[in-house]
């Protein structure tokens, strides 16, 4: 049959190939859209923040947000996203945010976050609260 040198190279050829295209399939960014959401405060609304995703991923890809104001209650829907790759157009998933209707108005940024459990990234995203929010 085969030498083992030539079997014991095969076997070391296909660690290395398989280890290139492990850390190949985990090449995904966060996209910024420079998200703005307005929170009608007597109300206390939700509002939605979309999650864009640009490249592929080999591990499930959990999303938050955190930096809301004191006693908002965030969740989110369709996390973790399941691993595959996206162009970074359409949204793979959601994180919701209430803001109490005792949160003052003002603009507050809070992030936006990815994590694979290796690799976490972060994008701002805009928190109006308001009285009124008609000009959205």
């Amino acid at each position: 049959m085969f030498p083992r040198t030539v079997l014991v190279a095969l076997a070391g050829l296909l660690l290395a190939l398989g280890a290139t295209s492990t850390s190949a399939a985990s090449s995904w960014t966060l996209v910024d859209n420079h998200q703005s959401a307005c929170f009608y405060r007597p109300y206390g609304t939700t509002q939605y923040y979309p999650v864009w995703i640009k490249g592929s991923w080999s591990r499930p890809i959990s999303v938050s947000v955190s930096g809301t104001p004191a006693g908002s209650d965030e969740w989110t829907y369709d996390s973790p996203i399941d691993p595959g790759s996206s162009d970074g157009t359409g949204s793979l998933a959601y994180v919701a945010v209430k803001v109490p209707t005792t949160t003052a108005n003002g603009q507050y940024t809070a992030a936006l976050e990815a994590t694979d459990g290796s690799t976490t990234q972060s994008v701002p995203v805009t928190l109006s609260v308001q009285d009124s929010c008609s000009r959205y």
